[in-house]
């Protein structure tokens, strides 16, 4: 198993990301304990499931790994102050 990061950085907002392998490998949050951090991964599109959610203050690296079945990942993080990498998984 590998981790490719799926950006250059940390994200915020909305947005996609091309996952050639389909799995999601883990994700790193970043907060500065002071603000709930929301992240969200959608299957298919922005209004799809939701195949993936964290909610916190802290900063945490959670794996996967976790089949989105797709090559395009759905994602929104919210909340001041707080940030994801997003990491595919290569076998």
């Amino acid at each position: 198993m590998v981790l490719n990061p799926l950006s250059d950085g940390s994200l915020t907002g909305t947005g996609t990301l091309a996952v050639q392998s389909g799995i999601l490998g883990a994700v790193l949050v970043t907060a500065d304990s002071s603000v709930d951090v929301t992240v969200k991964v959608y299957k298919n599109n922005s209004s799809g499931p939701v195949i993936y959610q964290i909610v916190t203050k802290l900063p945490i690296w959670t794996p996967g790994p976790i089949r989105i079945d797709s090559q395009v990942l759905y994602y929104d993080v919210s909340g001041s102050g707080g940030a994801a990498q997003f990491f595919e998984w290569v076998e």
